[in-house]
């Protein structure tokens, strides 16, 4: 019941914003995804069955890390996989270092607990293995955020299970706590050559740990602003950058483009005011509940319970992981786990309409992920070539990608006036900027728009633009280019 109130108060001031941001619908699936899993008997074969199936995919994740650390050509060529841009810090399929962190330790956190309590004693072996693949590859990626959600929920599983299998516990903390020092031992001192340079992995937390400081201090200033309604959602990017601009801060200037506060609550609470707050609070309380009442159950149903840890770690000290469906639909299934299920009748019947409701919203989801995999070929494929051939109008299915469809469409009309030479493609252009702008910084929109007003003949606005732009982008020292090399 919690749960679902508090998702509902959450939802609200969303759906107050829906007319100009129809993609907020998307938040609705949690509500009716949960409640329709809430409906559905899970059986403690299947719930091992689910561990197993996460499990795996960290482990298929660990092998594309592997590729894009130790080897970049193959890395960039796969997966345009820039080394250079991250640091070597690996990414797999989130384009988001700390999303792999929190999957991967929600993974570890899966497979430690199947190693726990399966019977069978023919897969501790690969079990206890692909547990020490994991935290190595956790090592690599360096994300704090994975770290504290791996170590807590092991712990934790360790202290609630391990009585009950000494041996295979000590076992696997050895090899995942060997494992990650081997790979902590290889970021301070092993080099990678790429383009014919060594450089190492290692990365600087120090300034990271300041600038997220200031970022949440300042997100606080600007709540108690307007700490019951909020800023409105879809504006922090925004008004985060023209606050600190008009309201310098010693020790903080403003480089690069803030998009989260990398906290979710003050995330909400920013954006929704005290309705988004109040979800919030109740969706954790929720949590709690569940946790007790598994308490009561069994120590097995606490460590189902618990296997939301990472990725609760990783909503208050990263950037939100339901920027990944993947993230998202295994936040909601890992909490489903929580609720103990008791065998009844009227959960195990399904009459034909469920039947056929189940199979429909099952193709249905399938259909969507080959349309917008298909949609994301196609945006890739066209961004390689310069948009030089963008389809006008676009396909319908390229909504399925969202504003990176749209980004390109409108960047398309650019690349076609340097043919056509149409003032009408300036004039589209230059109206979904103004907007664009409203809600994000870009800089090479910002870049077009003085560009285009300078072609217009309007000097003065083009100018005002120009300052501005120098305030959001400003140049790096050429000390700061040396530092992001990270060469030994």
């Amino acid at each position: 019941m919690l749960i679902v109130l508090g998702t509902l108060l959450l939802l609200l001031p969303w759906l107050i914003h829906m007319p100009r941001h129809p993609a907020m619908l998307i938040p609705l699936l949690m509500p009716a995804l949960w409640c329709g899993l809430n409906r559905v008997f899970i059986s403690p074969v299947a719930r091992r069955h689910i561990l197993l199936a996460v499990y795996a995919l960290a482990l298929g994740q660990c092998a594309i890390a592997l590729l894009q650390t130790f080897a970049p050509h193959l890395a960039l060529q796969w997966y345009e996989y820039d080394w250079l841009r991250n640091h070597g810090r690996p990414y797999g399929i989130f384009l988001q270092v700390n999303l792999l962190a929190s999957f991967l330790a929600t993974g570890l956190g899966c497979g430690f607990l199947l190693l726990l309590t399966t019977p069978c004693r023919r897969w501790l072996m690969p079990l206890t293995v692909g547990l020490g693949v994991i935290a190595f590859v956790l090592a690599l990626n360096q994300s704090r955020a994975g770290a504290l959600g791996t170590v807590s929920l092991i712990l934790l599983l360790a202290g609630l299970l391990g009585t009950r299998a000494p041996r295979r516990t000590f076992a696997a903390l050895a090899t995942m706590g060997m494992m990650a020092l081997a790979g902590a031992y290889i970021t301070q001192h092993v080099t990678v050559m790429v383009n014919g340079e060594p450089y190492l992995l290692a990365r600087d937390y120090a300034g990271s740990t300041r600038a997220r400081w200031h970022i949440l201090a300042i997100t606080w200033q600007m709540i108690m602003e307007k700490p019951w309604t909020g800023w409105g959602y879809g504006t922090f990017e925004y008004a985060f950058s023209r606050w600190v601009l008009a309201h310098p801060r010693p020790g903080y200037v403003y480089t690069d483009i803030v998009t989260h506060p990398h906290n979710e609550v003050l995330y909400a609470w920013f954006q929704g005011g005290v309705t988004a707050l109040v979800g919030m609070l109740l969706l954790f309380a929720g949590w709690v509940q569940m946790v007790y009442k598994a308490w009561r159950e069994s120590r097995v149903q606490t460590g189902y319970a618990l296997l939301v840890i990472p990725l609760l770690v990783h909503l208050n000290l990263e950037y939100p992981f339901y920027q990944s469906f993947i993230h998202f639909g295994l936040f909601i299934m890992l909490l489903r786990l929580c609720v103990a299920d008791r065998p009844a009748p009227t959960r195990h019947s399904c009459n034909p309409w469920q039947r056929t409701a189940c199979s429909l919203a099952g193709v249905a989801l399938i259909a969507f992920s080959l349309l917008a995999l298909y949609a994301g070929q196609q945006l890739t494929t066209l961004e390689r070539a310069g948009l030089v051939d963008f389809p006008q109008p676009a396909p319908w299915y390229f909504a399925s990608q969202g504003e990176r469809a749209r980004f390109d469409e409108r960047v398309a009309l650019l690349v076609d006036y340097n043919r056509t030479h149409d003032p009408a493609n300036l004039a589209a252009f230059m109206t979904w900027a103004e907007a664009y702008s409203q809600r994000h910084n870009d800089k090479n929109v910002w870049r077009s728009m003085i560009m285009i007003e300078q072609f217009r003949g309007d000097e003065a606005r083009a100018k005002g633009m120009y300052q501005v732009y120098q305030q959001l982008f400003p140049e790096p020292s050429v000390q700061d280019d040396d530092k992001q090399k990270h060469r030994p």
